[in-house]
C-alpha cells in the first residue's frame, strides 16, 4: 500500500494571518486611491474659492468639501492604526487568548474599507440626495468633532483653515504707487517765526559799499 500524503493542517492563526494579508492589500490599494482623491478634491476646493473670493465661508459645497477631505484623512489614519494593531496581535504567542479581539478588529477593518470605498462616490451625487447628504454630513461632523484633540469648535477651525487657504488662493493685490522721480520739488513750508505782521519776512542782503541811511 502506498503511503497516503499527509494533509497540511491549517490553524486558526494561519487563517488570521491570511485574512490580515488580504486586509493589508486592500488598505494599501485604498490608501493610494484616496491620496489621489484628496489631492483632486483639494484642487477643486481651491477653484471654488477662486470663484467665490468673498463668500467662500458661506458656500455649502466649499465647507462640505473641506470637511470631507479631513474625514478621508481620518479614515486613512484609522485604517493604518488598525493594521498595526492587528499585526501586533498576530505576532503574540498567546494569539488564542485574543482571537476574538482579532476577528473583531478584522471586522472593524472591513467596515473602514466600506467607508473608504464610499468616498469615491461623486460629491455632486451625495449633495443631490438630501437624505444621504444629511446622514453623511452628520457622520463627518460627529467623527471629526471627537477626533480633533484641543479643538473646542470644529466649525471655527474650518473657518480658520478656509481663511488660510483663501490667502493662498486669493492673495491680496498690493497697489503700486506711481514714481515721483523727475517731479518738481514742493516749496519749503513757512514757519510761524518767519512771519512778520502776518506776512512772510524778507531777508535784506547788504550790498557791499553801501551804508544804511537814517531818516530824521
Amino acid at each position: 500500500m502506498g503511503q497516503k500524503g499527509s494533509k497540511i493542517k491549517i490553524t486558526e492563526t494561519d487563517r488570521a494571518v491570511l485574512e490580515l494579508k488580504r486586509s493589508k492589500d486592500e488598505i494599501h490599494k485604498f490608501t493610494k486611491r484616496t491620496d489621489q482623491l484628496i489631492s483632486s478634491e483639494r484642487s477643486e476646493l481651491k477653484n471654488l474659492m477662486k470663484e467665490n473670493p468673498r463668500n467662500y465661508k458661506e458656500n455649502t459645497k466649499v465647507r462640505f468639501l473641506l470637511k470631507r477631505i479631513h474625514y478621508q484623512e481620518h479614515l486613512l489614519e484609522r485604517a493604518s492604526d488598525q493594521l498595526i494593531n492587528l499585526e501586533n496581535m498576530v505576532s503574540t504567542v498567546e494569539f488564542k487568548l485574543i482571537e476574538a479581539h482579532f476577528l473583531k478588529g478584522i471586522q472593524n477593518g472591513n467596515e473602514l474599507l466600506k467607508k473608504l470605498n464610499r468616498e469615491f462616490k461623486n460629491l455632486d451625487e451625495i449633495l443631490d440626495d438630501v437624505q444621504e447628504q444629511i446622514a453623511y454630513q452628520n457622520e463627518i461632523d460627529e467623527t471629526l468633532s471627537h477626533s480633533l484633540a484641543g479643538v473646542n469648535d470644529y466649525e471655527e477651525e474650518i473657518d480658520r483653515e478656509l481663511d488660510r487657504l483663501n490667502k493662498e488662493v486669493n492673495p491680496e493685490q498690493t497697489i503700486k504707487l506711481p514714481s515721483t522721480e523727475g517731479l518738481a520739488s514742493l516749496p519749503e513750508p513757512v514757519h510761524k517765526e518767519d512771519l512778520k505782521d502776518g506776512m512772510p519776512s524778507q531777508k535784506v542782503e547788504k550790498v557791499p559799499g553801501t551804508e544804511a541811511v537814517l531818516l530824521s
